[in-house]
């Protein structure tokens, strides 16, 4: 004990002597250092220029704004160079801050101030502790200052969106003249004949121009050479994939096969010429003011006719008025060729209503002129609406019973035909939509009207591409799930193996592409709503940094990144575990104990991996990870501490594997086979196929049996008794040779049999004999009595019952009794009668 002290006392003496030789090096290291440059001691001239230039910027931006009356152009200029300067300032103050950290950590590596009294430090350790003093206070300040112009900056991006804001909505709601005054009507038909002669300005200055009659006719051709390349293209969609005579119903995915490929050939293969045509007319004859007239008429009729032929192609497809098999919405025939003509019909109205507005809007028409344009073309898009609102053209009829067995090639789930919805009802909406918009023209409110009217309108083109975009994706989501072959099905074994897993990442899937879809719907119709991209993008950028809470920041990106690094982590610790599994465990013939334990460790490091991977990504400092552990630590021991313990048990059964997957084991009452290990509990399945849940703690702190621990070599014992008086020596050969005869009983060791005792009825031996599977216990055993009870009648040795004497002595004085009263002496030559003496 006296030695062990001295060498702690030598040992702690040593170490004390080299921290202070470690400190004293240092210090002389950091004395032979070179001063830093002057320039790292006081703010830096670019950065002094920057700030400037900032400081500039956004007096002259303050300034702008507080004169009001932004143009649309005017607002992106300077709402982009105020994201620039915000981007700018935010960067230079990281970059400081990351500097100041770095001098932050060069000064704690001098060590702490001598404290008050002490014996000053050495004049270079001072001096250089000074230095970094101040720089890390020029630094604190350069961050300050560019904190303070990027929120400067973010302060007047908002003002300008809400000016921009406060000027759409006054726009909005600027009253103009009434259109059903008859004061309005008076300046017509000066109005009417103003636009008339600028219309024929722009077609003679178009005309008269040599170069665009040569490239008007080059124009003409390609348009002819596309015509001819889309029209056959779009007829041979339509007959190969599209709705055609079938004899039999078709099943749901080609129905949404076909719908979609109706979609593209009647819009997309109709639309996209026309407005070529048109982007390159205006493209053409747009160097010219003198043709604006002419280029807003182009543009003009070039959205109607698209817009006709967009909604009448859709309403084909997606009805399928000639084909009523091929249906998706589940209406009458009948009622689907009506309704397919009313929307024929209201898209015209529609398309000459747009066009006009569009016309009237471009060409910078007289406020009297777009009160009376705008209300008729409202007046008009309504009174086609409402041609679409009678119940008779929404009837349904109840949906198609599919085949018990779907025809070959549909391997999808056939989906009956959907009976109507809630849908159907949405016509009222649209109606008390375009009541209101009619409303508001009437009123004077010409802005509202045309803003109320394309929004829904666009809404309801949006939709009806999007709805069907969401059809194919899910039956192409639906494919993939089903899909047995190939390398997506590889990939989709490998992700989820049971059938339970492809439901639910059916359901993830289907809820992605909603998602996806909503998300793509609101890109496209805010910035129609009035919202700018920009103002979209800082919204983005704002909800995606995220807010800080308690010094930690909760960002959506990051939180998307972490569980995008988790979910790959994982993936990938899947994928070692199977290769691992399939393609060398397996090969080595290693026991299947020993390859679950080195799988399951596998997956437990692939897991600890792909959550420090997440928190890296999360951007939590473990040092605070650190103290809520140390903060939650007291709740686990009283709360959690069975959750703790048997995941630690867990660990303990997968390293020292007392126990493993294919092992048969007896438990307390519980006998069975080892199926399952897992964090908290081990499955043991019962040889009567039940499965029993027993906590991993308690496998470590009691007794366990285990009939394979090193191999599954076993023995049996059979006991058997034989009567007394039965030939001993017959009795060992019949029980050695039955033993003997059995196949699994092994050989080396061979069978032995041990006479164990003199029974009270009988004389007891036992069967010892090994097999070399356990696994055969029960079945070896019974065949050996099988043949045991056969050899002992075969050689006539009994197996007694349980025999017991009872001694009563009273029943020899009752005999006597009996004997003198009434029963004759027996002669004295006559042997005396037996005493009885048990009863059995």
């Amino acid at each position: 004990m006296g030695l062990s002290v001295q060498m702690r006392q030598s040992l702690s003496a040593w170490f004390g002597r080299s921290q202070h030789l470690l400190r004293t090096a240092f210090l002389l290291f950091l004395v032979c250092l070179p001063p830093l440059p002057a320039g790292a001691q006081a703010t830096p001239p670019d950065f002094r220029a920057a700030l400037a230039g900032w400081q500039s910027s956004l007096d002259k931006a303050a300034a702008r704004l507080a004169r009001g009356d932004l143009e649309e152009a005017e607002y992106q200029a300077l709402r982009s160079d105020l994201s620039s300067l915000y981007d700018s300032a935010r960067g230079a103050a990281s970059a400081a801050t990351a500097e100041q950290e770095v001098n932050r950590q060069l000064a704690d590596a001098l060590g702490a101030p001598p404290a008050e009294g002490a014996p000053p430090e050495a004049p270079a350790v001072a001096a250089d502790r000074q230095r970094l003093s101040k720089i890390i206070a020029e630094l604190d300040g350069r961050a300050r200052q560019a904190e303070l112009i990027a929120t400067r900056a973010d302060i007047l991006m908002r003002t300008a969106t809400d000016k921009r804001m406060q000027q759409f909505t006054d726009a909005l709601f600027q009253r103009g003249p009434l259109p059903l005054e008859r004061g309005t009507w008076n300046s017509l038909p000066v109005q009417a004949d103003y636009l008339r002669d600028r219309v024929v300005q722009a077609v003679a200055v178009t005309a008269a121009d040599r170069a665009w009659r040569d490239r008007g006719f080059e124009l003409a051709a390609a348009f002819l050479v596309a015509l001819g390349v889309a029209w056959p293209l779009r007829r041979w969609l339509l007959r190969r994939f599209g709705h055609r005579p079938v004899e039999t119903h078709p099943g749901y995915r080609q129905r949404v096969v076909a719908m979609a490929v109706e979609a593209v050939g009647r819009c997309l293969m109709t639309v996209l010429p026309t407005v070529a045509v048109a982007v390159a007319l205006h493209h053409i004859i747009g160097g010219d003011v003198r043709t604006l007239p002419l280029q807003a008429l182009i543009i003009a009729a070039a959205g109607g006719l698209a817009f006709f032929l967009f909604f009448s192609g859709l309403a084909r497809a997606t009805l399928a008025p000639d084909h009523s098999a091929w249906q998706l919405t589940g209406l009458e025939p009948a009622s689907a060729r009506a309704l397919v003509r009313r929307i024929t019909l209201f898209a015209g109205g529609l398309a000459v209503a747009g066009g006009a507005v569009v016309l009237q809007n471009r060409m910078l028409s007289p406020p009297e002129l777009q009160a009376v344009t705008g209300f008729a073309a409202m007046l008009l898009a309504t009174a086609a609406l409402m041609f679409l609102l009678p119940g008779r053209l929404w009837r349904t009829v109840p949906p198609v019973q599919e085949p018990a067995q779907p025809p070959p090639g549909d391997a999808a789930a056939e989906a009956p035909a959907a009976a109507g919805g809630s849908w159907v009802h949405l016509r009222f909406l649209g109606g008390a939509v375009a009541l209101a918009a009619l409303g508001a023209s009437a009123a004077g409110y010409h802005n509202l009207s045309v803003y109320v009217g394309m929004l829904s309108l666009a809404a309801v083109a949006v939709g009806g591409l999007l709805l069907l975009v969401r059809g194919v994706a899910r039956e192409l989501l639906t494919m993939v799930m089903e899909r047995e072959q190939g390398p997506v099905a590889e990939l989709r074994r490998l992700l989820v193996r049971s059938e339970r897993g492809v439901q639910a990442a059916d359901w993830c899937g289907r809820v992605a592409i909603d998602f996806a879809l909503i998300t793509l719907a609101a890109a496209i119709l805010l910035p129609l709503s009035g919202i700018d991209w920009s103002e979209l993008r800082s919204l983005f950028d704002t909800f995606m940094r995220g807010v800080t809470i308690g010094g930690v920041r909760l960002a959506p990106a990051d939180i998307i990144a972490a569980i995008l690094l988790f979910s790959a982590a994982v993936m990938v610790t899947r994928y070692v575990q199977r290769t691992l599994d399939v393609r060398v465990l397996q090969r080595l013939q290693i026991d299947r104990g020993v390859q679950n334990s080195i799988k399951t460790g596998i997956g437990y490091f692939g897991f600890m991996v792909a959550l420090l991977v997440a928190i890296g990504a999360l951007g939590l400092d473990l040092s605070n990870l650190a103290l809520i552990a140390g903060a939650l630590s007291v709740g686990i021991g009283f709360g959690l501490q069975n959750v703790v313990s048997n995941f630690v048990s867990g660990l303990i059964l997968l390293v020292e594997r007392p126990i493993k997957v294919g092992d048969w084991v007896v438990v307390g009452d519980k006998e069975g086979v080892v199926k399952r290990i897992s964090v908290r509990a081990t499955e043991i399945q019962t040889f009567q196929r039940a499965s029993v849940i027993i906590p991993n703690s308690e496998l470590v702190s009691s007794a366990v049996v285990n009939w394979t621990f090193k191999d599954k070599f076993g023995r049996i014992d059979i006991k058997v008794g034989v009567e007394y008086g039965s030939d001993l020596k017959l009795v060992r050969e019949t029980l050695l040779a039955c033993a003997n005869a059995h196949p699994r009983v092994a050989r080396m060791p061979g069978p032995m049999v041990v006479f164990r005792d003199f029974g009270q009825s009988s004389l007891d031996f036992e069967l010892r004999c090994f097999i070399p599977d356990v696994d055969f216990f029960l079945s070896t055993a019974s065949d050996l009595r099988f043949a045991i009870a056969e050899a002992f009648e075969r050689n006539g040795i009994a197996i007694p019952f349980n025999q017991q004497v009872m001694h009563i002595p009273q029943l020899d004085g009752l005999r006597d009794l009996i004997e003198r009263r009434g029963a004759p002496a027996a002669p004295s030559s006559a042997p005396p009668a037996p005493r009885l003496e048990t009863i059995t």
